[in-house]
């Protein structure tokens, strides 16, 4: 089911979804290429289950915490590879908000798992904190503490760069 209601199947669903969902994993990630195959991971355990998850209110939301699990387990394990062109590799914007400055998205990208991950479905996602918190799993308080001190760190880490430039 689609949030307007009405059904879909898997690839309409898979054309409309796979680019949103890649940007949003490439956001936490890093790494362009990483994420379309963790998100291709993704469709393929929602293609599994798409009998069930098609009848959801949201199949999409299911389909980001898959995703975003992956990429915050893909985090955990240490996976760097190129840091530097990683961060300057443009990101395809499909239907959301522009793509945030390379200096934005370094510092996103050294903010902690969960805080990065908020950040990024809050901000470049556009999305409400009651998704948020349903995609993640965790409590809206646990989302709004998340981004408020993501925001904390990110004022700190963008106020540092900018002395920087202006010396």
């Amino acid at each position: 089911m689609t949030p307007d209601g009405s059904h879909v199947d898997f690839d309409t669903f898979f054309l409309h979804e796979f680019p949103r969902v890649a940007r949003t994993v490439h956001h936490i990630v890093g790494d362009r290429a990483r994420a379309e195959e963790l998100t291709q991971d993704a469709f393929i355990e929602l293609l599994r289950r798409w009998r069930t998850v098609a009848e959801y209110d949201r199949p999409d939301l299911w389909l980001r915490r898959v995703a975003i699990r992956k990429a915050q387990r893909e985090r955990h394990r240490g996976w760097r590879r190129r840091e530097l062109e990683i961060l300057t590799a443009p990101v395809e914007v499909v239907d959301g908000p522009p793509t945030p400055a390379p200096e934005v998205l370094a510092a996103v990208r050294r903010l902690a798992p969960g805080q990065r991950t908020v950040v990024v479905l809050f901000y470049f996602e556009d999305r409400p904190m009651s998704e948020i918190a349903e995609i993640l799993g965790i409590k809206e308080s646990t989302g709004w503490s998340q981004l408020h001190t993501a925001r904390r760190h990110l004022g700190q880490a963008l106020e540092e760069e900018v002395s920087d430039v202006i010396g």
